[in-house]
């Protein structure tokens, strides 16, 4: 392939001589200069080649087109109509030698008109619905992008919105917990203390007993302590029966 800077011409570079070319020849694929064009249409193998500027050459020369056989290495100088294909002269008698001699033309006819062809158009047909599905499913996939994106953003705020709500039901939830325990908390103590207090008020009674025994014992008669005694006994067990029904 000719450099992309500078496209010398071929036959002078055969001389070793550096010059650059101003024509193409799409047969040879090489370039040459005014003097080597000349020559080169002078000649009759070559004076029907194909000559493009090197303006117009630079539009191709990226495009890789194989002149040669893949298998053989020989130029591809025919083509076979039955099996519509390209090949070279020692592929007819191994591959094509079933093909009848219609068959096989040279590659010059059959590339006759090729610009015109219905092949052509057919390829540039398939070319521009390729693209246009290519088009279709790259808009296709672009509106995916974009209802992902705006799906991601739509749980987003599905999951900011949840957890607002629920940490709203948590702090109401936590308010109502708290309120009833504060309520059974003072209900329960208030009953305790009471409880307390009633016990406290019992302990007191039950210590000036105590003191009421002692002193009976110390000074009264024999008679007065057993009707105080029989006495104490029945208010004591009174007032504890009393007490334990108001715990039930």
């Amino acid at each position: 392939m000719a450099s992309k800077l500078n496209i010398l011409c071929g036959s002078c570079g055969y001389e070793d001589i550096s010059k650059n070319a101003k024509k193409w020849c799409t047969i040879c694929e090489e370039g040459f200069c005014e003097d080597c064009e000349r020559y080169h249409k002078s000649m009759k193998l070559s004076r029907d080649h194909k000559m493009i500027s090197i303006e117009d050459y630079r539009q191709i020369e990226n495009i890789s087109v194989n002149l040669n056989c893949e298998i053989h290495g020989k130029k591809l100088d025919l083509y076979c109509k039955k099996h519509d294909i390209a090949v070279c002269v020692v592929c007819i008698p191994l591959e094509h030698k079933s093909c009848s001699s219609s068959d096989v033309i040279s590659i010059d006819e059959a590339a006759n008109n090729a610009i015109q062809s219905s092949a052509l158009l057919d390829l540039e047909g398939t070319i521009s619905a390729t693209i246009d599905n290519l088009k279709h499913c790259i808009s296709d996939r672009e509106m995916a992008l974009k209802n992902v994106d705006q799906d991601e953003q739509t749980i987003r705020k599905t999951i900011t919105d949840t957890r607002k709500n629920l940490n709203e039901y948590l702090d109401k939830l936590e308010r109502k917990l708290l309120l009833d325990l504060k309520s059974k908390h003072g209900n329960c103590k208030s009953k305790i203390v009471k409880i307390l207090n009633q016990l406290r008020q019992m302990e007191t009674e039950v210590e000036k007993l105590k003191e009421q025994t002692l002193q009976m014992k110390r000074f009264a008669s024999d008679l007065q302590v057993f009707l105080e005694t029989s006495q104490l006994n029945q208010s004591l067990c009174t007032k504890i029966a009393q007490r334990r029904d108001k715990r039930l």
